[in-house]
């Protein structure tokens, strides 16, 4: 046999063929390099490759650093560097170094075991905002290494690990042309890895991806996670983005999340909830859970929820939000709406602007389209107009409902003696109409 090397194996026979360099810009699926032999560079067989290393620091591209490969006989699993790595193929990887190219085995910074940690994992899917599981890993070949490009969430990745690639790709050949292209990958920058077993596959950059998912997309990634990786992302969630989710969860799936962290963490969540969500929710909690959350949230937070919960939450006090535009009657449209941008940092709805005096007594409402349209000094009792459904916080989410659809509204302000308490907005008369 030309060119070759015979090496004989304990068990049988084989035969290594030194590798024709690799083709750059070629494509590789690690299914395909996983169980493959390890051949020093005489022709030695010096164990079977088990997973690959990469590098998680990277966001788009992360590269391969180092493979671990298993000894023969005793099954110890070593560690070898990339850069003994001269080729790695189907056919086998063939490195620099005989045996000492073996290291112990460590894992350095941000490394990933990608068999290990990826393989058959979740993943959140962050462009298309859905959990998907790894069939498989796509690989690039780009100027002597080996990058991560995709996780194959498909079918076909399914059928190539375990090993039914062929009699199945023929079968479908004649019935379905298409499979044979229908691959189903997804960039590695859209996917976060979840993983309960190591915080090293919590990627502090796909957290700059989270932020682009929107509240009720995050709420259903959580609820799609099974509970143990669940809890992997919820726990690693910034404060901000594990309230928004909250808001959005059903009571069951906020229960199960918040029992997930400590008091103290929950206290700081339920702070950065809106106060009206933040109230439905303790109010959903057995009575000393509820209490202990508060007792952990600052003192004039903690007092606001208090309020609300001593309304029933299918009142129109239940449902209200402490938390809205306020604006004097002496002011003009342009100090208006300089009032509207500094409150705004803090409001979550910001359509409808109440003009109140000092002892929140309600006068009128204006909205943010008013003032744009308003000149610049005409003041603020000028432009505003009477509120046509006030509320009283004992009104029933069937009377608000009824209200905002009578007279087309998008908030309605509730009052008690005379004096702003809150606003309900629609999106909460819509929630509270079809939930329940």
């Amino acid at each position: 046999m030309k060119n070759s090397v015979p090496h004989l194996d304990r068990a049988k026979a084989v035969w290594y063929r030194p590798s024709v360099p690799t083709r750059e810009g070629t494509f590789v699926f690690l299914s395909e390099l996983l169980g493959r032999p390890a051949f020093g560079p005489n022709g030695e067989r010096l164990g079977d490759v088990v997973d690959f290393l990469a590098d998680a620091s990277e966001p788009a591209y992360p590269k391969v650093t180092a493979l671990r490969i298993r000894m023969p006989g005793r099954g110890e699993v070593r560690r070898v560097e990339w850069d003994d790595v001269v080729s790695c193929e189907p056919e086998g990887a063939r490195l620099k170094r005989g045996a000492e190219a073996m290291l112990p085995l460590k894992l350095f910074g941000n490394e990933i075991p990608l068999a290990q940690d990826i393989l058959d994992r979740q993943i959140v899917d962050t462009d298309d905002a859905k959990v998907e599981r790894v069939n498989d890993l796509h690989l690039l070949r780009a100027r002597g290494e080996l990058r991560v490009a995709h996780v194959d969430v498909g079918f076909r990745g399914l059928v190539r690990r375990m090993g039914w690639q062929r009699a199945v790709d023929a079968a479908m050949k004649a019935v379905r042309p298409s499979y044979l292209t229908r691959e189903q990958f997804v960039p590695w920058k859209h996917v976060q890895p979840l993983a309960a077993g190591t915080s090293k596959v919590r990627l502090d950059l796909a957290r700059r991806a989270i932020a682009d998912v929107h509240p009720s997309d995050l709420a259903e990634i959580l609820e799609d996670l099974d509970r143990r990786e669940r809890a992997v992302l919820f726990r690693d969630l910034p404060v901000e983005f594990a309230a928004t989710a909250l808001e959005e969860s059903e009571p069951g799936l906020q229960r199960e999340l918040l029992r997930m962290v400590e008091p103290e963490r929950a206290a700081d969540i339920v702070e950065e909830m809106q106060p009206d969500a933040a109230a439905d929710l303790l109010s959903e909690l057995p009575a000393d859970e509820s209490a202990e959350i508060l007792a952990a949230m600052e003192p004039l937070e903690a007092r606001e929820v208090e309020k609300l919960l001593t309304y029933d939450e299918d009142s129109a006090g239940g449902m209200m939000n402490p938390e809205f535009l306020r604006l004097s009657p002496a002011m003009t449209a342009q100090g208006a709406l300089q009032a509207v941008r500094d409150q705004a940092k803090e409001v979550a709805q910001v359509h409808d602007c109440f003009v109140v005096q000092r002892d929140r007594r309600l006068l009128g409402v204006l909205s943010l389209r008013d003032l744009l349209l308003a000149a610049p000094e005409a003041p603020v009792d000028a432009i505003m107009h009477e509120h046509p459904a006030p509320l009283d916080p004992e009104d029933r989410a069937g009377k608000v409902a009824e209200l905002a659809a009578k007279y087309n509204l998008f908030s309605l302000p509730v009052e008690k003696d005379g004096r702003l308490l809150g606003v309900v907005t629609v999106d909460d008369v819509l929630e509270k109409v079809l939930h329940g």
